[in-house]
């Protein structure tokens, strides 16, 4: 694949040259990818892309233009795939209905000492373990993943011991069987 004046791509060019020479193929990937919105954030992804395929190329392995090409479609891609994925999480609120629940939403009636006081004592009644896994998730913010690594538990046993913990803490049988 040829780019721009038929000049062939080489990783002796400087990144600058290389980078110029794609701009069309970024706008082409760029398009068909259907990319409107954020063009401009996609352009900067797909050009730290170029200068990643630039750091990396290989000669032996091929043209230079189709492994920059590659490079750029799979980071914009990427970059889709990690948007979806965080709207699919995040619920978006209006200011409108955001005012209202702040005005309903009576911050007297909660005895904030007193919360942290029983989930205080709830938490001193799990095993040792148990509290290690939630310290871990939460004050520490690592993923199911690492907490398997560090305990030594698979990707799924940690998951599925994280959810009993939080059950336990909810239930209230366990609350009261623990006091008597």
């Amino acid at each position: 694949m040829t780019i721009h004046n038929n000049r062939k791509l080489t990783n002796t060019q400087s990144f600058e040259e290389i980078l110029e020479s794609v701009q069309p193929m970024i706008s082409s990937i760029l398009t068909s990818l259907r990319i409107y919105k954020d063009y401009d954030y996609y352009r900067q992804v797909a050009t730290i892309a170029v200068w990643r395929a630039w750091l990396k190329a290989d000669p032996s392995r091929g043209q230079l233009s189709g492994y920059i090409y590659s490079n750029i479609k799979g980071e914009i891609l990427n970059e889709l795939i990690k948007e979806k994925n965080y709207l699919a999480k995040i619920a978006t609120v209006d200011d409108e209905t955001l005012d209202y629940l702040r005005s309903e939403f009576e911050w007297e009636e909660y005895n904030y000492p007193e919360s942290s006081n029983l989930l205080e004592s709830l938490v001193c009644q799990l095993k040792q373990v148990e509290r290690r896994i939630l310290y871990l998730y939460y004050v520490e913010d690592l993923s199911d993943q690492d907490i398997a690594k560090i305990l030594g538990f698979s990707v799924a046993a940690s998951k599925k011991r994280r959810q009993r913990i939080i059950k336990k803490l909810r239930n209230k049988d366990f609350r009261v069987r623990k006091k008597q």
